[in-house]
């Protein structure tokens, strides 16, 4: 017993000092402005420039989804049908939330209504939970599953009454019986509606709550063109405290705690964008776009899949959310060239629509996110850059033609700019703005061993090294690369790609790269690997641009914590009746003139050095792949729903199983599953768009156990 206790003892020590060397992924990261620029509420969205935008679209690589039209399931069909983005600010006595949502069947779908319809209708909830897990934790550390069939087992404060709960959220320390309990969990809405004509906001709160919420302010507005809506939400920290459950309810006596937000807090939380659109017998069609894709939300805390650091911006003025992207670093990447996203589940994805607010006009705007919207991730190990790209382009997506790589600028390509070295200390690229003169000392010249002393007059301030250049603020090589949006197919190939500024060449070596359109031809998919030694040494071009031959570019190396400049141009060119229209751009950042001015560059990079995300967490940085003991069924997610739900089960052990709906009365209207499972977790889309609105039954059953949960269908 006591050899086996300090076993456990060592391994935790040891998983402990693993866990200190390196994070847990980047997937869910999301940086809180704090204290930075003041909200009005008043649905503008211009005091949202230091925000972290994120964008929610049906092509969200997270979401894992090639044809939306046919396995969306609770998602739109198109981002026109509904995409948007969200973002998240506190001060010291408000969190605020914002969104800003493109939706070109009917926005701000129906009169006003009751609360209890919030989620039938347009609207935007929060899951969130107001206490610090630290940086090492991944999600909630609260109750994934019941310590009872029934719910969790509370202790009402003031009474000392016991109250069975059918969800995990958390209340206090003092008020509740899990050990993991670090604060209060909350599951809030607010109705997408015109409140401009003295209307009061329907905002609410579900589960410990069960009321509607008081001294919050909301701010909608219709979009000029008619084709979405702006909506802002501000919430006084005490208005999620104290006594504000349902006065009539079983929750009426529980203490909410006060959150007050520091700089470098972690908190939990999760979003879900409703859509309604048209009536389909008698209720709203919703379809939904949430943050993270975990089921169980609005019963669950441990499922709230984000994680928001809050960041102050009086102390942290270099770190602004807005321009902060991580990027996943691991010793060896475990990364397949072929254009298939799904071993990029870990990484951070940026999203790429001319809908987010404060966008900078840069040329040719996009008619809308089906026309040009998409994502980038960006990976790195020691030896690799990696690039992961989905783009939505419902005209012509990757145009064929038989020009040359030279030429990528003209066509569907993704422009990325690096700045190959550490900007932690400084706010963005420390060099300078315009043209000037590039001085060489000491360089071959041709291939000669004679030394030479030149000045040559340059279009762009890229940066190369301190010995070679005039410029103090240098820090390292600078660089322009260019990939063309081709099907290159699934199998590693030399990809169509340039490499612009100092080094001007399609030379540059070891490269792979892998796209292809589609299933449904809305969009592709590319993957780009460049070794950091392709973007060192004499790379340049012998023949275009010989002044710069003889430049030795320095060899990046990647570290855990580095901050690099970088900057990215996904560019669209459509096709129609043999002419190439202009091309239209979306650009990471908001300044002109990336391919000049490496100074424009807006994007901090910031490297962080992560290990693969375990099965579950059950303590904040404690791996653990354990299975429940018995067959576990999880509740639906939407619920209610229309027309589709997406179902969970895990069995401890592989056998035979089936999973089936029933009707209140018994009568068995469809089966899920059925048959010989391997063990684990096993999801599936429960379909039910045959059947009419009410509440039904689904039971699963396996050789030792029967578990039913009720589901609620409104049509």
């Amino acid at each position: 017993m006591t050899k086996t206790i300090l076993f456990s003892f060592l391994l935790c020590i040891a998983a402990a000092e693993f866990l200190n060397a390196q994070s847990q992924p980047v997937d869910n990261l999301y940086k809180i402005a704090f204290n930075g620029d003041e909200v009005t509420v008043d649905g503008e969205l211009t005091d949202w420039q230091d925000a972290q935008w994120v964008f929610l679209s049906v092509d969200r690589p997270a979401y894992g989804i090639d044809n939306p039209t046919q396995d969306s399931g609770i998602y739109p069909a198109s981002p026109n049908d509904a995409s948007g983005w969200f973002a998240m600010k506190m001060d010291d006595e408000n969190v605020y939330f914002a969104v800003r949502v493109r939706d070109q069947n009917a926005p701000l779908f129906s009169e006003e209504d009751i609360a209890a319809n919030l989620e039938l209708y347009d609207h935007l909830s929060i899951f969130m939970g107001l206490y610090d897990i630290g940086a090492d934790a991944y999600h909630s550390p609260h109750d994934r599953t019941f310590s009872e069939g029934s719910g969790i087992t509370l202790t009402a404060p003031g009474n000392g009454s016991s109250v069975i709960t059918g969800s995990s959220y958390r209340i206090s320390p003092d008020t509740d019986n899990s050990g993991r309990t670090l604060g209060p969990d909350y599951h809030i809405g607010v109705r997408a509606l015109d409140y401009t004509n003295g209307a009061n906001p329907v905002t609410y709160g579900f589960g410990y709550l069960d009321t509607e919420l008081e001294g919050t302010e909301v701010g909608v507005k219709l979009w000029d063109n008619g084709n979405g809506y702006n909506l802002e939400w501000k919430i006084p920290f005490t208005s999620l405290a104290g006594q504000i459950a349902n006065p009539d309810g079983q929750f009426a006596d529980f203490n909410w705690p006060t959150f007050s937000p520091q700089d470098g807090q972690y908190i939990p939380f999760d979003a879900t964008i409703g859509n309604a659109s048209e009536m389909v017998n008698g209720s709203p069609n919703t379809t939904f776009l949430p943050l993270s894709t975990n089921p169980d939300r609005d019963r669950l805390a441990a499922s709230f899949g984000f994680r928001g650091e809050v960041v102050d911006m009086s102390l942290e003025p270099n770190n602004t959310p807005r321009w902060t992207y991580f990027i996943d670093y691991k010793e060896e990447q475990d990364i397949t060239i072929d254009a298939d996203l799904s071993d990029w589940d870990n990484a951070h994805f940026m999203g790429f629509s001319h809908d987010i607010p404060n966008w900078v006009q840069i040329q040719g705007t996009p008619t809308s996110a089906a026309d040009l919207s998409g994502y980038l991730a960006i990976k790195m190990d020691k030896e690799n850059i990696y690039f992961g790209l989905r783009v939505r382009d419902e005209g012509t997506p990757m145009i064929e033609t038989l020009d040359t790589p030279n030429l990528a600028f003209n066509y569907d390509h993704l422009g990325m700019y690096l700045g190959l070295y550490d900007i932690s200390d400084v706010p963005s690229n420390p060099h300078v703005e315009g043209p000037g003169e590039f001085e060489m000392y000491n360089f071959k010249w041709q291939d000669t061993d004679s030394a030479r002393v030149d000045t040559i007059a340059s279009t762009r301030t890229y940066r190369i090294d301190d010995q070679y250049d005039n410029i103090e603020s240098t820090r390292g090589a600078d660089h322009q690369v260019i990939l063309r949006a081709l099907p290159y197919g699934t199998s590693p190939v030399f990809p169509e790609h340039w490499n612009g500024g100092y080094v001007d060449t399609t030379l540059f070596k070891g490269t792979e790269a892998a796209g292809r359109v589609l299933d449904d031809e809305t969009g592709y998919i590319m993957e780009w690997k460049i070794p950091f030694e392709s973007l060192a040494g004499e790379i340049n071009a012998r023949v275009n641009r010989q002044e710069f031959n003889g430049i030795e570019w320095p060899l990046f190396v990647p570290e855990n914590g580095k901050t690099i400049s970088f900057d990215a141009d996904l560019t669209d060119r459509d096709e129609s009746d043999g002419i190439r229209d202009q091309n239209r751009f979306l650009r990471l950042g908001d300044k002109p003139a990336l391919w000049q001015d490496s100074k424009s560059w807006r994007m901090r990079g910031q490297i962080v050095e992560t290990f693969e995300m375990p099965v579950s967490l059950e303590e904040p940085g404690i791996v653990s792949n354990e299975l429940p003991d018995s067959p576990t069924l999880r509740q639906n997610y939407p619920n209610p729903f229309n027309p589709t739900t997406s179902i969970e089960y895990i069995l401890p052990e592989a056998g035979f199983m089936s999973l089936k709906v029933y009707n209140i009365v018994g009568q068995q209207v469809a089966v899920l599953a059925e048959g010989l499972k391997s063990a684990g977790s096993h999801t599936i889309m429960f379909d039910a768009s045959n059947l009419s609105s009410g509440v039904y039954i689904y039971r699963l059953q396996t050789a030792n156990s029967t578990t039913t949960r009720k589901l609620t269908l409104i049509k």
